[in-house]
């Protein structure tokens, strides 16, 4: 099983964007059963937070809406997850923390890594980065 990064949603579902369509098809894949994934609370976060701050809540509820019915059980966010994230930034001093958090989710589900545009994630040693493609 692969993570859906919070930027394949973004592109999405978002104004046009070089690689809407790419991520439209990732989306389109995983409602297909042809590409086995979930997404994180963390991502959740990050979907409301982007269309509250663009004042775009509406839009925001709707895409949560959306997600819950394509993936029914996002994988929580607990310590050992914090904890992970916590090391994976002392580690790499360019990750943020919602990345980190993306990335300690991989590690301590034993995924097979991340479906991102995010370049930061070839930089992750332990996280096997999957381009939109």
């Amino acid at each position: 099983m692969r993570l859906i990064d919070a930027n394949i949603v973004i592109y999405a579902a978002g104004k046009a964007h070089p690689l809407q369509e790419e991520a439209r098809r990732v989306l389109d894949r995983v409602a297909q059963g042809t590409l086995h994934a979930n997404i994180d609370a963390e991502l959740l976060q990050e979907i409301l937070h982007v269309y509250d701050a663009r004042k775009e809540r509406a839009k925001g509820f709707d895409t949560i809406d959306d997600l819950l019915v394509l993936f029914p059980n996002p994988i929580p966010i607990g310590r050992e997850e914090i904890e992970a994230a916590r090391d994976l930034m002392r580690a790499n001093s360019f990750l943020g923390a919602r990345d980190a958090i993306h990335a300690a989710v991989v590690q301590t589900h034993g995924l097979e890594g991340i479906v991102t545009a995010d370049k930061v994630f070839d930089r992750i040693k332990g996280v096997k980065k999957f381009d939109l493609k």
